[in-house]
């Protein structure tokens, strides 16, 4: 079980879970978006309100201000073994496997060129991503600064990257299914992810059928820019991020945190985001209204080419390009056991219609849809860059 850090006070925690979880599934907006947590009075808001309130007195009077993160376990890829692994997801810990994946075709043959002469005509979901750290202004950043998406041939992504203009693909599922899946069968190894996510074990589990553990639901390829950058967020399953050129800064943090990364609040469930940017300072975030972020215990990793990051479900990261050359990864999510580490994240998940469906294609399919992880990315984009009939249409499964 995973041993905190710090302590925070139960009754404020269950009073801003509960009032959470009634503003995702009833409550009403009095004016603005969701992210401004404007919403009509009700015991929800109430309660949100209060547990939030508590919770920053008590770490005002008893935590100190977090200033040093703390580093993520490292092992070699000799030392990741089942048993160890086993120990580690029994913690509910982080992990980098150092050189991990530097036997994988992927690792040596993957670069900007491979996809833009063998795949530049097929067209992928793209953020747009803001060149800059935004004026201190004692004022939220809009969400949507972040979040704005179209569509582009994977050609014109390379050469956005290249010359470090606006686009970067995050996240992108569907094309690694392409062509049979060769992206996947050809330069992959997925038998070694399952081989640390422990499925034989899992398969003889008597519930295995109908929750999978361990199998691997999504594999996602990430093309983006130098100055790259990801909002604090967080989403439930096994995480094993594999980097494959360029060095990534991540800064992790466990779910009971997650009051000081101030979340947005919405029935979709399958994917939050916070609203501060874990590149500014503790005083700069505290003055857009998040004091409460700075007692918040964070930690720390670098990832190079050829590491694979295992992040446990519901951890939250954030995660910052070094910004010496464009970076290519891949994502390999795998189902998690049961558990009560992050109960109402739980609870929100099992209870979202939308996430209902997309467990429905899972078992039908075997895997996600860029459809699938557009729903969630699109509640936070501007109205009128809303793609969701062109993800339909890409995604091809209704």
């Amino acid at each position: 079980m995973y041993k905190a850090p710090i302590s925070l006070p139960l009754i404020p925690r269950i009073a801003y879970w509960l009032g959470m979880a009634h503003l995702s599934r009833k409550g009403e907006l009095l004016s603005g978006l969701p992210e401004e947590h404007n919403f009509q009075p009700s015991i929800g808001k109430s309660m949100f309100t209060w547990g939030e309130k508590k919770l920053l007195e008590y770490c005002k009077k008893h935590v100190p201000e977090h200033l040093k993160d703390i580093q993520v376990q490292e092992v070699s890829a000799e030392e990741a073994t089942p048993v160890l692994m086993r120990k580690i997801r029994k913690q509910q810990l982080p992990v980098i496997i150092k050189g991990g994946a530097k036997n994988w075709k992927a690792y040596k043959e993957f670069n900007l060129d491979f996809f833009a002469d063998n795949y530049g005509d097929i067209e992928v979901p793209v953020h747009s991503e803001p060149n800059k750290v935004f004026e201190d202004d004692g004022k939220p950043i809009p969400l949507k600064n972040f979040y704005q998406m179209s569509y582009v041939k994977i050609r014109d992504l390379v050469k956005s990257i290249k010359t470090d203009e606006k686009y970067s693909a995050k996240a992108i599922e569907d094309i690694m299914h392409t062509s049979g899946g060769s992206l996947i069968q050809e330069y992959c190894d997925l038998n070694h992810i399952h081989y640390l996510s422990d499925l034989g074990e899992y398969m003889k589990k008597w519930y295995f059928k109908k929750i999978p553990v361990g199998y691997t639901i999504s594999e996602q390829l990430f093309l983006q820019s130098k100055r790259s950058h990801t909002l604090w967020h967080t989403e439930p399953g096994y995480n094993f991020f594999v980097a494959v050129q360029g060095t990534k800064d991540w800064k992790v943090t466990a779910p009971m945190f997650s009051p000081g990364l101030y979340p947005v609040i919405k029935d979709n469930s399958t994917y939050h985001v916070s609203k501060v940017d874990g590149r500014e300072s503790n005083q700069v975030i505290a003055n857009r209204g998040f004091e409460l972020y700075k007692y918040m215990p964070k930690y720390a990793a670098t990832v190079e080419p050829g590491d694979i990051f295992v992040i446990p479900p519901w951890w939250w990261h954030t995660v910052t390009n070094r910004p010496t050359e464009p970076s290519i990864s891949l994502t390999f999510r795998t189902l998690a056991e049961p558990n009560i580490h992050a109960p109402m994240l739980n609870w929100l998940k099992y209870t979202d219609p939308k996430a209902k469906e997309i467990r429905r294609k899972v078992l039908k399919y075997g895997r996600l849809f860029d459809e699938d992880i557009a729903a969630s990315l699109y509640a936070f984009a501007d109205p009128k860059n809303d793609l969701t009939q062109k993800a339909k249409q890409v995604g091809g499964v209704e």
